[in-house]
C-alpha cells in the first residue's frame, strides 16, 4: 500500500512538471524577449529624389534567426536618425516609424507583424528629403521590451554603391569622386620645389630671405624680457621636442651667435600694432624675435618654429630671414561643439595646441544645447547629473534621450553623449588656452537650444517639489507648465525653449554666468565674453504660452511673439552688463522678425557691447552679415557654405559629414572673400570652381541669382573684425573623427584670417580670379603636403588629418597618378589587392595591367581610401 501511494504521489509530481513546463514552453511561444535578442535587422536606402521636397525611399529587413514565431507585442525598435521626417503610408501593415523628440524615433509593429523562424519581414518607408551619404543611416538601434528591457542591437547598413539607382539626379552623380575627376582637379596643382612655395602658414606680410644661416644646438641660451617668462617657457618646450634637450633660459638680451632673445617694442605693420611682430635670422646675430605685445612675440615663436625642418638630431639650421607681420583680422576663432557629442579634456588641450601654431587666438567652446550640458556649476548640480548623460528613458528625468546613436545606457563606455568638465577640468583648460594666447569663450545657449537645461531643472523642480519646498523648487524653474505652444526646432525638438516671461529664468542664467565668471577669477584670469548662442527659435515658440501672452499685452510694441526673442535679449544683457561682459551669440539676437518670418536688422542693441557671429550666408541670406555690419554692428564672419569643417568633404557617399550647407573641401576657407562675398559665389556646392556665379540656399535650393543684394559699404569694412570656423560634433565620436574633420581645412582657415588679402580677392573677371585661386592653392597645398601635415605628424605624435585620396587614369596602357597635397606617397597594385605600405610606389607614368588600385600614403603608412583606376 506504501508503494501503490508512493507511485501515486510519483505520477502527481511527473504530471506536475509535465503539466507546468508544458505551461512554460507554451508561454514562450509568446514571449518575444529571447526571440527578439536573435533578431538581425538590416537597413538600405533604396531611392532618392531629385528635389528635397519630394520623399526618399528606405527599408528595414526583420530576420527572425531563432526558433520561434516573433508576433507583435509590447516591443519597439529605436533608434537615432538626423534630419528623418518620416511620411506615413496610408496602409500602415507592418508597422509604423514615429518621432519621439530631436532625432529619436522608434519602429512600431502592427497587429499583422508575425516572422517565422528564418523569415524576412521587408518594412519599407518614406521620409522627406535627400539622404546624401552612409551617415544618414540609422544608428544606435535597441529594442525597448516590457517598457522595461533594452536589447541592443546592431544595425546593418547597406553601402551606396548603386549611385545611378539611388540618386536620380544625373548631374549629382557626375560629381561623386572618382579617380578619373580627381585627377582632372589635381591637376590645377603641380608640384612645386621647396624654394618656390611659401614658408609659413598663414603667409606673414612680408619675408625677405638672405645668405647664411644660425645653428641652434644644446648651447643655445633663450633670453627675454622680464613680461615674457611665459612665451620664454613655451619656446623651451617647443625647442626640446626638436633638439631633445632642454636650452637655459635668462632674462635680458642675447650676444650669442646662436642665441634667441624674446623682447617687446613698439611695432606697427601695416598699420597693425595689436599682435604685430618682427623676426630676423642673422649669421652671426642670431635670433631676435620682437613683439609690441606678448601676444605678437608668442606668433613670432610660431613663425620661428614654422621654418624648422621636422627633424630631432641635436641641431636645427635656419637661414637668414627678415619677417614683418600683423594679422589681417583682430578676431581668429574657432568654435568647438562639445554639447552633442562630449570631447574629453585632454584632446581639447591637444586641439588649443594646434590652435596656437596657426595664430588662432580664440576658442569658442559650445557647452550647452538640447542634447548636453557639460559645465559643472555650483549650486545647480542636477545640470550635470541629468544634463550630462543620454540613454533610454520615457520621461528625461534622469537623464536626456539618445542622440546621435549614443545608446540606451547612460554609462556606456562607447556613449559619447556623456561627459563634463569639472569646474576644476574647466580651469585647466582656461588657463592652458591663456598661456598660449587663446582666449576661450564659454558659450550657453539661451532661449533657444536649452532641453539639457530645461529637463535638469524639471528634475530639480521635481525633487524640491517632493520635499514640500514650492519656493525651493520654482526658483530656477525654465517653463510655463501650461504652455502649450507647437512647434519644431532645427534639430526635430519640440520642447527645447525656455520661457522668457519668467522671472526663475534670468535667475537661473545669472546663477550661471556668476558661477563661470568665478572660475575664470579662481584660475587668476578674468572673463571679458561670454556667447549666449541666441539661434534657431523656431515658429510657433512661446505663441500658446499664458505668461507669454500675458507678458505681450505689457508690451504695446511686441505684436508677434517671434519677437519676444529681443525683448529676451534685452532682458538678458542687464546680466552681462553687470558682470562687463561683451555678448557674443549667432546673428538672430541682433535681428528681428515679422508674421511673414521676415527679417531686419534690431538697431535696439547697436551701442551695446553686442557682437553677432553671422552663420547663415545661403540662398537669400548671402548677404546677411554685410546687412548687420551697415547697420553698424561689428560682425564676425562665421559663414556655413566656407566654415562648417562638419561638412563634408565632398559628395562620395562613404565619405563623414554633413550636406545641408553643400560640401567642403580644404580649399572652401582660402576662396572665401571676406569683404566682398559675392566673388566666392563661383564656387559651387560641391566644392568646384566655376566661371560663373552659382548662388544656392540651404537643402541645395537654388535661389535667384538676379535677387538684391547689399554690398558692403566701405565705411562698414571696418566693422567685419573677424571670422570664426566652426566644428559642430553630430557627427564627431571621439578625437579621430575631430582630428579628420580639422585638418586640412584648418590650414586654408588660418590663412585666411591671419594674412593680408591675396591679389585675386578684388579681382572682378571670373577667369582671371579663378586661374589666381589655383595658382594659390597650389602653392598652399604644396606647403600643407610638404611641411604641414609632416609638422602635424611629428610634433603631436602623429595626427589623424585627412589624406585625400589620388587622382588616377590609364591613357595608353600608362598609369598616370597624382595627390591633392604633393609630396604624399602614391602606391598602386595591379592584382585588384589593396595597396599597403610595400605596394609598388608611383613616381612616374608607368605601364600596368590588370585591376588597378590606387591610394595616398603619409610617411608613416597611415592611408586614404582606396580608389580603382578604370
Amino acid at each position: 500500500m506504501q508503494r501503490e501511494n508512493f507511485k501515486y504521489i510519483t505520477l502527481i509530481i511527473s504530471l506536475f512538471y509535465l503539466i507546468f513546463f508544458n505551461i512554460g514552453c507554451t508561454g514562450k511561444k509568446f514571449d518575444n524577449r529571447n526571440e527578439l535578442e536573435k533578431l538581425t535587422i538590416k537597413w538600405r536606402l533604396i531611392k532618392n529624389p531629385k528635389s528635397e521636397t519630394e520623399t526618399n525611399k528606405a527599408a528595414f529587413t526583420f530576420i527572425n534567426n531563432g526558433v520561434e514565431t516573433i508576433k507583435t507585442g509590447n516591443w519597439s525598435l529605436y533608434f537615432n536618425q538626423s534630419f528623418l521626417k518620416p511620411k506615413q503610408p496610408d496602409d500602415l501593415a507592418k508597422g509604423k516609424i514615429e518621432h519621439l523628440n530631436g532625432d529619436l524615433y522608434r519602429y512600431i509593429p502592427d497587429s499583422t507583424f508575425t516572422l517565422g523562424q528564418g523569415d524576412s519581414l521587408f518594412f519599407e518607408y518614406e521620409a522627406a528629403g535627400i539622404l546624401f551619404n552612409e551617415k544618414y543611416a540609422p544608428q544606435g538601434a535597441y529594442i525597448v521590451y516590457n517598457n522595461t528591457e533594452i536589447i541592443t542591437k546592431d544595425l546593418y547598413i547597406a553601402p551606396i554603391t548603386n549611385y545611378s539607382d539611388i540618386f536620380p539626379d544625373s548631374a549629382f552623380v557626375a560629381t561623386i569622386p572618382t579617380a578619373a575627376n580627381q585627377y582632372l582637379i589635381n591637376q590645377n596643382i603641380p608640384v612645386l620645389s621647396p624654394d618656390k612655395i611659401g614658408k609659413i602658414i598663414p603667409s606673414p606680410y612680408s619675408i625677405k630671405s638672405g645668405k647664411g644661416d644660425v645653428t641652434l644646438d644644446k648651447s643655445t641660451t633663450i633670453y627675454y624680457s622680464n613680461i615674457l617668462k611665459n612665451e620664454a617657457n613655451y619656446l623651451v618646450l617647443l625647442m626640446e621636442k626638436y633638439l631633445g634637450t632642454k636650452l637655459k633660459i635668462k632674462e635680458g638680451n642675447g650676444t650669442e651667435a646662436n642665441s634667441i632673445t624674446l623682447k617687446t617694442a613698439p611695432l606697427t605693420v601695416n598699420g597693425i600694432s595689436e599682435e604685430a611682430y618682427s623676426l630676423t635670422v642673422l649669421e652671426g646675430k642670431g635670433i631676435g624675435i620682437t613683439g609690441n605685445d606678448a601676444a605678437g612675440v608668442f606668433y613670432g615663436i610660431q613663425s620661428f618654429s614654422a621654418l624648422f625642418q621636422t627633424q630631432n638630431q641635436g641641431q636645427i639650421k635656419i637661414g637668414n630671414v627678415e619677417i614683418l607681420d600683423a594679422p589681417r583680422f583682430s578676431f581668429r576663432s574657432f568654435l568647438l561643439d562639445v554639447a552633442r557629442n562630449f570631447t574629453k579634456k585632454e584632446d581639447v588641450l591637444r586641439l588649443i595646441d594646434l590652435l596656437a601654431m596657426y595664430k588662432i587666438n580664440k576658442l569658442n567652446l559650445h557647452l550647452s544645447d538640447d542634447e548636453g550640458w557639460r559645465l559643472e556649476i555650483n549650486n545647480l548640480p542636477e545640470l550635470t547629473q541629468i544634463g550630462s548623460k543620454r540613454g533610454h528613458t520615457n520621461d528625461s528625468k534622469n537623464w536626456l534621450t539618445p542622440s546621435y546613436g549614443s545608446g540606451p545606457y547612460p554609462d556606456s563606455e562607447n556613449n559619447y553623449g556623456k561627459g563634463f568638465y569639472t569646474r576644476e577640468e574647466f580651469k585647466e583648460i582656461i588657463k592652458y588656452a591663456d598661456q598660449r594666447h587663446i582666449q576661450i569663450i564659454p558659450e550657453i545657449s539661451m532661449p533657444g537650444h536649452a532641453r539639457a537645461a530645461i529637463r535638469a531643472m524639471e528634475a530639480r523642480y521635481d525633487y524640491y517639489l517632493a520635499k514640500g519646498e514650492t519656493e525651493k523648487a520654482k526658483e530656477f524653474r525654465l517653463i510655463d507648465p501650461k504652455d502649450k505652444s507647437v512647434y519644431l526646432s532645427a534639430q526635430m525638438y519640440k520642447d527645447n525653449i525656455v520661457c522668457v516671461a519668467l522671472p526663475s529664468v534670468y535667475h537661473f542664467y545669472e546663477t550661471v554666468v556668476k558661477d563661470v565668471v568665478a572660475m575664470y577669477q579662481e584660475a587668476g584670469l578674468k572673463l571679458t565674453t561670454f556667447n549666449t548662442g541666441g539661434d534657431e527659435v523656431p515658429n510657433g515658440a512661446w505663441a500658446k504660452s499664458p505668461l507669454c501672452i500675458e507678458l505681450m499685452k505689457t508690451l504695446p510694441e511686441i505684436k508677434d511673439a517671434r519677437q519676444l526673442q529681443g525683448y529676451f535679449l534685452e532682458k538678458a544683457m542687464a546680466i552681462f552688463e553687470k558682470y562687463s561682459l561683451e555678448v557674443v551669440g549667432w546673428e538672430e539676437i541682433v535681428l528681428n522678425k515679422d508674421s511673414q518670418n521676415n527679417i531686419q536688422v534690431n538697431p535696439k542693441f547697436k551701442d551695446k557691447k553686442v557682437l553677432p557671429l553671422v552663420w547663415d550666408n545661403t540662398g537669400k541670406n548671402i548677404d546677411l552679415g554685410y546687412r548687420i555690419a551697415n547697420a553698424g554692428y561689428k560682425v564676425i564672419l562665421c559663414n556655413a557654405t566656407n566654415l562648417y569643417f562638419d561638412l563634408s568633404y565632398n559628395s562620395d557617399p562613404t565619405e563623414p559629414g554633413l550636406v545641408w550647407a553643400g560640401y567642403q573641401d580644404a580649399i572652401d576657407p582660402y576662396v572665401m572673400t571676406p569683404l566682398d562675398v559675392f566673388k566666392s559665389i563661383n564656387f559651387d556646392k560641391y566644392s568646384r570652381l566655376t566661371e560663373k556665379e552659382v548662388i544656392f540656399g540651404r537643402k541645395s535650393q537654388k535661389i535667384d541669382a538676379n535677387m538684391v543684394r547689399q554690398n558692403l559699404k566701405v565705411e562698414a569694412q571696418k566693422n567685419i573684425v573677424g571670422m570664426q570656423a566652426q566644428l559642430w560634433s553630430e557627427t564627431i565620436k571621439g578625437s579621430k573623427m575631430l582630428e579628420y574633420y580639422l585638418a586640412p581645412k584648418l590650414f586654408a582657415f588660418a590663412e585666411k584670417a591671419w594674412s593680408n588679402a591675396p591679389v585675386w580677392e578684388s579681382e572682378n573677371n571670373i577667369s582671371k580670379r579663378v586661374k589666381a585661386i589655383w595658382t594659390g592653392w597650389a602653392d598652399i597645398s604644396n606647403q600643407i603636403g610638404q611641411r604641414e601635415l609632416p609638422r602635424l605628424d611629428f610634433l603631436f605624435g602623429g595626427y589623424n588629418y585627412r589624406i585625400a585620396p589620388p587622382g588616377a587614369v590609364i591613357e595608353n596602357g600608362l598609369l598616370k597618378a597624382n595627390v591633392a597635397f604633393p609630396d604624399l606617397i602614391i602606391r598602386y597594385t595591379e592584382d585588384g589587392s589593396e595597396p599597403d605600405i610595400n605596394s609598388k610606389e608611383y613616381t612616374t607614368p608607368v605601364k600596368v595591367n590588370g585591376l588597378i588600385k590606387v591610394r595616398v600614403f603619409n610617411k608613416f603608412g597611415r592611408a586614404s581610401k582606396t580608389v580603382i583606376v578604370k
